[in-house]
């Protein structure tokens, strides 16, 4: 992960978290002596492994193949041999004081991992442990706190890490910084005296302030600038009600979103103006505005943006959401519906900005508003549903040009595998109560552009995973496998 690494609450998932406000594995990790599944589940030269439910892609550090999965009454990490898939160790994670809609991050710096680990089996309380990914070895740990997001590196210094949260028994919300290698604090800087304050993107923060709202920008150990939301935003947009932002240095830009209130809302549902979201670009240096355009949501995150694929990188163009109606969220089971007539246009725009550059009319795509990505059928391109063919018929758009040309409903492509799990510390529930589920996403699966489930393909390009000689590495929610790579 770098500079670009988003931070967001999608503004329809997030309202049931947003409007209120495992045992230890003691300190050495433990092996597994778990082995690879038998070779015939997969081409000769690949493996599988059914046994692991993974809750993120796997990531490359020390060349070990690293990622979170479900174990232990909650979440683990696991460093795995990418040649055969045998796990090499495992230690019991946590996910601290994190919302349950911020799905889980690795911070990986050179061939050290960090992540939260328990102090207590159900609080919130967890320490930073950086651990050896050859080995995994911990390496450091930090003094217990409440930690408020998942770590990563810093966007001004990879071999940094960053995250929000409080140390001890203090109250404040602190922007942290600790050195990977030895987890040396390089940096606290106060966001909030009063610990409501939260990060929405890299090096900017919620101070958690209202009355008015505001926003704070993070430079090195010090706030760079304070300034009132409304100063870009429009005056009732708040991060109440979603955000998703990415940090783009070459422009000199944040770039991103704030979401708009409900039009109505009580204990079962809300409803939502489609266009009452807003993007934005403004300035790192000094928070000023750059350009503005209201009724539209950065989708950068959930969709591949070009240059940025399926990870973290800095993406070259934007793309965002402009809807038309209204949308009505089940807050029980968060199912989303469109009021009839509404509209979804996808749009590709200048990062540095804001000028349209390309539009794709998508219908009433009420999948696309809350979130959810399309079937890939390419690294930047998504299989949509025809707007104006007959029912079943797809189009296969081009995320960097905004060309389309239909493609069959057959076609392979790959789907998002999304995974929810539970572990032993609690959450507020909007309305009160608390919640153990949690949402992640453990990466790709193979579907047709319909969106329906595929056969596994006996070879898997390069970007449904992660390369590893001559391999690719997916995982969903029923295993992680390895299969030669489409050459």
């Amino acid at each position: 992960m770098g500079a670009g690494v988003i931070r967001r609450g999608l503004w329809l998932a997030v309202v049931p978290l947003l409007v209120i406000g495992c045992s230890s594995a003691g300190g050495q990790s433990t092996a597994d002596k778990t082995s690879a599944a038998p070779a015939h589940t997969r081409p000769p030269a690949g493996w599988v492994r059914p046994d692991l439910t993974p809750l993120t892609m796997p990531q490359l550090a020390g060349g070990r193949l690293v990622l979170y999965i479900e174990g232990g009454g909650g979440i683990q990490v696991a460093g795995l041999d990418p040649l055969t898939g045998k796990t090499v160790w495992r230690e019991d994670a946590s996910p601290g004081n994190t919302p349950p809609s911020l799905k889980p991050r690795l911070g990986v710096a050179g061939s050290t991992v960090v992540f939260l680990s328990p102090v207590g089996k159900s609080t919130h309380s967890s320490e930073l442990v950086g651990v050896d990914a050859v080995t995994g070895r911990r390496l450091w740990h930090t003094p217990a706190g409440a930690f408020q997001d998942w770590p990563a590196p810093c966007p001004d210094a990879a071999r940094d890490i960053c995250l929000t949260g409080s140390l001890g028994s203090a109250q404040e919300t602190l922007a942290l910084r600790f050195r990977a290698s030895d987890g040396a604090q390089a940096g606290a800087v106060a966001i909030s005296q009063m610990g409501g304050g939260r990060e929405i993107g890299p090096d900017l923060y919620d101070p958690g302030v209202r009355s008015p709202e505001e926003m704070a920008a993070v430079s090195g150990d010090a706030v760079a600038w304070d300034q009132p939301l409304a100063s870009v935003f429009p005056q009732q947009n708040s991060t109440d009600w979603g955000w998703n932002f990415i940090r783009i240095p070459a422009a000199g830009l944040f770039v991103g979103s704030v979401g708009g209130p409900p039009l109505s809302i009580t204990a079962a549902k809300a409803i939502f103006n489609s266009a009452a979201g807003a993007t934005a670009g403004f300035r790192i240096s000094d928070g000023s505005a750059a350009w503005q355009d209201p009724g539209t949501w950065f989708a950068c995150g959930w969709l591949p943006c070009p240059g940025q694929g399926l990870g973290d990188g800095i993406p070259t163009r934007g793309l965002r959401l402009r809807a038309t109606g209204t949308a009505t969220n089940e807050l029980s089971s968060g199912t989303v519906t469109l009021s009839p007539g509404s509209s979804v246009t996808i749009e590709g725009f200048d990062l540095t900005t804001g000028k349209t550059t390309w539009s794709y009319d998508a219908g009433p795509d009420v999948a696309l508003l809350g979130g959810e990505l399309p079937p890939l059928i390419g690294s930047e391109v998504i299989a949509l549903l025809a707007r104006s063919s007959g029912e079943g018929e797809t189009v296969a758009l081009n995320l960097a040009t905004g060309k389309h040309a239909p493609v069959s409903p057959t076609a392979a492509g790959w789907c998002v595998s999304p995974v929810q799990y539970k572990t032993q510390v609690p959450y507020p529930k909007a309305g009160g109560g608390t919640q153990y589920e949690r949402k992640a996403s453990s990466g790709y699966e193979p579907c047709d552009a319909s969106g329906d489930p595929l056969a596994f393909p006996a070879k898997v390009p390069s970007f449904a995973g992660i390369t590893v000689d001559g391999l690719t590495v997916t995982s969903d929610s029923l295993e992680l496998a390895a299969t030669p790579t489409v050459p």
